[in-house]
């Protein structure tokens, strides 16, 4: 004799089996949601450093007295770094309302080298 429609042990499995998938899904994108924040200020940061090292190779000042302060405005003036704005603003990716261009730079000249490093956090 033939039945209509399913059984409920195999209505309970598709749902079981849609939990699962559902569950492997949810799991899986919940990364994509994570605030990235400090990750990109980190990364931020490392390139300031990296270009204010190449400001201080071409500074007559750090050539002459071996430190020197700036901030990152002074490398957004002199284009070694690249603002988002025409105002020539950097902004902190932690609060979109806020600039790191007071962010203040120690440059160390030690031999031929140059060290850039952070003297204070915005």
């Amino acid at each position: 004799m033939k039945k209509n429609g399913y059984s409920a042990v195999e209505l309970l499995i598709v749902i079981v089996l849609l939990g699962v998938i559902t569950l492997g899904v949810v799991i899986s994108t919940s990364n994509a949601f994570k605030d990235d924040a400090g990750e990109i200020y980190e990364e931020t940061t490392y390139l300031i450093l990296r270009q204010a090292e190449l400001y201080g190779k071409n500074s007559s000042t750090l050539e002459q007295e071996g430190v020197q302060i700036i901030t990152v405005r002074d490398l957004v003036e002199s284009k070694y770094y690249v603002s988002v704005n025409q105002e020539g603003n950097v902004v902190d990716p932690r609060n979109s309302k806020a600039t790191l261009n007071g962010l203040k730079i120690k440059l160390v000249k030690e031999g031929e080298e140059v060290k850039a490093s952070l003297l204070e956090e915005s």
